[in-house]
């Protein structure tokens, strides 16, 4: 370091250096496997569990890609919402979603605190944005490492 470090104003930059990299030291990194989802699939995800919640099974569709808006129409979410309710009470509230890769695929998982148990609801989102699997799920069902096609 050199005088001019620690003359008129040179020790608030020091200590001004120093802090931000201890902020950026401690910022926290993607572990191994974890995605930096887009911004939008976390917003979809929420987006859809909302309009779940509030009984909008159209609009909660309204992400799904072809497949999927072919094998579970707004008439079969609200089947499987309301039998998912059945079994662990009704909706409370929700966490922060939490975001990892699987092959082709980002998953975005939701937990969930129900009337009589805990549970998570799941989104899977292809390369494209949209909504590849929806799942109402207990805790702790592990994500496969890499999702068929």
């Amino acid at each position: 370091m050199s005088d001019k470090d620690f003359a008129r104003g040179g020790r608030r930059r020091l200590v001004r250096a120093a802090a931000i990299l201890a902020l950026a030291a401690s910022a926290p990194w993607p572990a191994a496997g974890s995605a930096q989802a887009a911004p939008d699939h976390d917003t979809i995800a929420l987006q859809t569990l909302d309009d779940i919640v509030k009984g909008d099974y159209k609009a909660a569709t309204a992400h799904f890609g072809a497949d999927l808006r072919k094998h579970l129409p707004p008439e079969g979410l609200e089947d499987s919402w309301k039998h998912y309710q059945g079994e662990f009470g009704h909706y409370k509230s929700h966490q922060k979603p939490k975001d990892v890769k699987s092959g082709r695929f980002t998953v975005v998982s939701v937990p969930l605190r129900m009337a009589k148990s805990v549970g998570e609801f799941r989104v899977t989102f292809d390369r494209s944005g949209a909504i590849a699997g929806l799942f109402f799920l207990r805790p702790g069902v592990p994500i496969p490492k890499s999702m068929p096609a």
